[in-house]
């Protein structure tokens, strides 16, 4: 071999270890993930916060440069702040009717919209069940203190009031009241201090932690029963419209729906 071609070779050498070096330093050899990079805000159902935390760290094992900003809250204040603040690039409310609002507002980029999953509520009472309650009318029970979301507030309080109007008990047990939340998650707070006696939640949190060994679940009948579709969608005031399109077709693709599930959610 001749000096040239050593030299050449050498060269090739350099460069080979130049681009592999780079390689590492931007992540593809390490983390296995892409290296397209974005920010994004995303609106999300305060009772998601355990799946919403589950697919978002999922998310970034796949795409470790995109950061994911979510915002948690009742979905009557997460529209609030599409209809006053203008901002958030992707929309994941409780209750379909939200997501409604919000396209007939124009605050959506309606053909991005799909439907995910479905909220089933269910009553829930203190470990052993000490006032004995088995069914709806309970709730109207003397002496039964109950806890409800805000009608306009979380979905699980439009949803509750739905619920009561449909099986005529909506004034007997509005007496028995005695806390109104903003979220859904406050309510299994309160259930679990003790502080309420019965209150209706989604039915995927009764397997949160929070919860473990310190409530009891009573099913509502299919017929006495409102579930809620849960939807995802790009709002019209997306910022980064690519890692928004990323961010929801991770959450409605198969390795999306198995978390979902892993969460008591119905696919």
């Amino acid at each position: 071999m001749n000096k040239n071609s050593k030299i050449i070779i050498l060269i090739i050498v350099i460069i080979a270890a130049i681009a592999i070096a780079g390689l590492y330093l931007s992540g593809t050899l390490t983390s296995g993930g892409s290296n397209e990079e974005g920010s994004i805000d995303v609106l999300v159902g305060a009772g998601f916060s355990k799946v919403g935390a589950d697919l978002i760290s999922e998310f970034n094992k796949k795409y470790p440069n995109i950061k994911v900003n979510a915002k948690y809250g009742g979905s009557g204040e997460l529209f609030a702040t599409l209809e006053t603040q203008k901002s958030g690039d992707v929309f994941l409310p409780a209750d379909y009717k939200y997501m409604e609002d919000a396209m007939n507002n124009g605050y959506m980029e309606n053909n991005t919209v799909k439907n995910i999953t479905k909220n089933v509520p269910v009553i829930v009472v203190q470990k052993g069940n000490p006032k004995n309650i088995t069914s709806l009318e309970d709730l109207a029970k003397p002496g039964v203190k109950v806890g409800v979301g805000e009608p306009d507030g979380p979905a699980i309080g439009k949803t509750t009031q739905k619920i009561l109007e449909k099986n005529n008990l909506t004034d007997s047990v509005q007496s028995n009241v005695v806390v109104t939340t903003t979220t859904v998650n406050q309510l299994l707070t309160y259930i679990v201090t003790g502080q309420v006696d019965a209150t209706i939640i989604w039915e995927d949190m009764t397997v949160w932690k929070e919860g473990d060994g310190k409530i009891e679940v009573i099913e509502i009948p299919a017929d006495e029963n409102i579930e809620s579709t849960v939807p995802i969608g790009i709002t019209s005031f997306v910022k980064d419209k690519p890692a928004a399109d990323k961010f929801e077709e991770f959450v409605t693709s198969e390795e999306g729906k198995q978390i979902w599930k892993k969460w008591g959610f119905e696919i």
